[in-house]
C-alpha cells in the first residue's frame, strides 16, 4: 500500500517538475537540398528561474545546432546568476582567463568539423575558455577536458583563439547564456549587460 501512495505521489508530482524545465528551439527549413544547412538551433537553461530572486547556486545550461545531414554541435556549461553584483570586471576579471561559466569549464562537442578563428577544429570534444577585456574578448578552444575553473588551464593546449567586441544588451541577461545564431555563423555568450559573438562555421 505504501509502495502504491508513493508511486501515486510521484505521477502527481511529474508534471508540476517537468512545467519548470524550459528551453527554446528554432527550427530551420528543412527543405533546403544543402545537408549542410542548419536544421535546428536550440538553448536549454534548466529550471525556471525567478529572474527577481535567482538562486544563490548555478545551474547547467546547453546550446545545441543541428545541421540537416545529422551533424551536431553541443556547447554545456555551468550557467552562474548575477544576482546584483558586477559581473564585467568584477565577478569575472579583464584580463584573466577564466572558465566562461560556473564550475567546470564549459565545453564543446562537435561532429563536424567547424571553423573558428583561422583554425579547422576537427569532430570531438573541447573545452572554452574567455579572456574578457574592456573592449575585446577572446575565445579559447582547448584541447584538454575536465578542468576545474581555470585552475588547469594551458594556452600551449589551446587550439583555436577569435577575438570578438562585446556590445551592450538592451536588458540584461540574469542567468549566464551560451546560444548559437540560428544559421549557425556565431556562438553567442551573454550575461549581465554585455554579449558578444564569435565567428564559427562549418568547415568542409
Amino acid at each position: 500500500m505504501t509502495r502504491l501512495l508513493l508511486a501515486m505521489a510521484m505521477l502527481v508530482a511529474a508534471p508540476a517538475a517537468l512545467a519548470q524545465h524550459h528551453g527554446s528551439h528554432t527550427p530551420r527549413d528543412t527543405t533546403s537540398n544543402d545537408p549542410h544547412a542548419v536544421s535546428e538551433a536550440f538553448v536549454v537553461t534548466g529550471l525556471r528561474v525567478d529572474e527577481t530572486a535567482p538562486p544563490p547556486g548555478s545551474s547547467i545550461g546547453r546550446a545545441g545546432l543541428r545541421y540537416a545531414d545529422g551533424g551536431y554541435v553541443s556547447v554545456v556549461y555551468g550557467r552562474p546568476y548575477a544576482r546584483g553584483r558586477q559581473v564585467w570586471g568584477g565577478v569575472v576579471g579583464y584580463g584573466q582567463v577564466w572558465a566562461a561559466g560556473a564550475h567546470r569549464a564549459t565545453e564543446l562537442v562537435t561532429t563536424v568539423p567547424l571553423t573558428i578563428g583561422e583554425a579547422r577544429v576537427e569532430p570531438g570534444a573541447y573545452s572554452l575558455f574567455l579572456t574578457p577585456r574592456s573592449g575585446t574578448w577572446t575565445l579559447h578552444v582547448n584541447r584538454a577536458l575536465g578542468m576545474h575553473l581555470a585552475d588547469e588551464y594551458d594556452a600551449s593546449l589551446d587550439l583555436a583563439t577569435k577575438d570578438a567586441i562585446p556590445v551592450v544588451l538592451p536588458e540584461e541577461v540574469e542567468g549566464l547564456t551560451w546560444s548559437f545564431a540560428e544559421d549557425g555563423t556565431h556562438l553567442r555568450l551573454a550575461w549581465a549587460e554585455f554579449a558578444a559573438n564569435f565567428e564559427l562555421s562549418r568547415a568542409d
